[in-house]
């Protein structure tokens, strides 16, 4: 028989009220009127198993939320260094000459010839031959060099050889790779434009995102565990170190940043990852999650109070783990609470609360059963 023809049945022949729950019916307080009142119902036992209808004992129980989601690896921001040039000039020489290639602290990225840079050092040759005012104007040509960006190992070598050099080697201010390259030999360059990207990857970031039931579980310093596809046996601990304050509207998820070490170059920019994250929240009463009915203002269930009666509940939901919901408040271990066809159960109940309301229409207890 048709599922729907159970319903019609239960919503023809809905079970009955004695006079005394009549009486001592509590209907929900006079604030909650825009919600559709719900009241307790008897629903026989054989009408039970043509409805489909299944119910739970109410378990208090240790819970361990499981985030399995993945990620993505991303350059450490705190690590990176943008390479601009802050002189007008040629790039006449390329030592960082491809991208992914290796460079330590302080090695040679590219040699530059600038008409500045040479009139500069003359100017403080010139004035570092003279005594007095020529020492201060000495002093403020090296000082535009430093300010130029000139390394410390040029400004040795000028003072040492008190000669001029055609072009000046700039240098990578961190170990790292090149993770971009737009400096070409030959290229004239100005100041603003970006010549290398150079990146410490010895730790890296993954980034993840979290949905909003999660946000309110996982916290910064949380352990994860990430894994790497393409060898599972390469597991590696690690803790997120910031969660974003903002939700994207259109996942409704917030990026979450985990950080973990890199020494053997195991993880790569752009590569996926498997991450899991497990939060302990200690014992909390736990339903599935088919058994809330969200009416939009309220969290309902419905408990099994004696073999056919049904009571609805109102209850506070708490954190979502996996296919269950913790309970803050409304429900105590061992209740029996509805897990199956409890829409049809609540429909019959807001049916009989609006006959409540009106025991004179047609429908009511008195018109359907001839008073009971």
């Amino acid at each position: 028989m048709p599922f729907f023809f159970f319903f019609i049945i239960l919503l023809i022949s809905p079970p009955t009220l004695s006079q005394h729950d009549h009486a001592s019916m509590a209907l929900p307080p006079k604030d909650d009127a825009k919600d559709e009142i719900r009241v307790p119902i008897d629903v026989p036992a054989e009408q039970q198993i043509r409805i489909g209808l299944k119910s739970t004992m109410v378990q208090k129980k240790t819970v361990t939320h499981t985030i399995r989601t993945v990620g993505v690896v991303a350059t450490n921001q705190k690590s990176e260094a943008h390479i601009h040039s802050r002189v007008n000039g040629w790039i006449e020489t390329i030592y960082a000459d491809y991208v992914g290639k290796k460079v330590k602290r302080g090695a040679a990225l590219y040699a530059l010839y600038s008409p500045e840079l040479i009139s500069t050092q003359e100017e403080y040759l010139a004035a570092n031959r003279q005594n007095g005012v020529g020492q201060e104007i000495a002093k403020t040509a090296l000082d535009r060099l430093r300010l130029w960006g000139v390394p410390q190992t040029e400004l040795d070598k000028l003072e040492k050889t008190q000669k001029s050099s055609r072009t000046m080697t700039f240098e990578s201010p961190i170990s790292g790779f090149v993770i971009n390259k737009s400096a070409i030999q030959g290229m004239y360059i100005t100041p603003g434009m970006e010549l290398y990207q150079i990146a410490d990857l010895s730790l890296v970031w993954i980034m993840v995102s979290l949905y909003e039931f999660d946000i309110a579980i996982i916290k910064v310093g949380d352990e994860a565990n990430v894994q790497i596809p393409y060898n599972p046996k390469l597991n590696f601990k690690a803790k997120i170190s910031y969660i974003s304050p903002e939700i994207e509207v259109e996942t409704r998820t917030a990026k979450a940043r985990i950080e973990v070490e890199n020494r053997n170059q195991n993880f790569k920019p752009g590569m996926y990852v498997n991450v899991i994250l497990s939060k302990d929240l200690g014992e909390a009463i736990i339903i599935p999650e088919d058994a809330v009915i969200d009416t939009g203002l309220r969290k309902i269930v419905f408990v099994k109070s004696g073999p056919s009666r049904f009571e609805p509940r109102e209850v506070k939901i708490g954190s979502r783990v996996e296919n269950q919901f913790a309970i803050i408040s409304g429900l105590k271990a061992g209740e029996e609470i509805v897990t199956s066809a409890h829409f049809f159960i609540d429909a019959e109940s807001k049916l009989r609360a609006a006959t409540l309301k009106d025991p004179s229409s047609p429908s009511g207890p008195a018109g359907q059963h001839g008073g009971h």
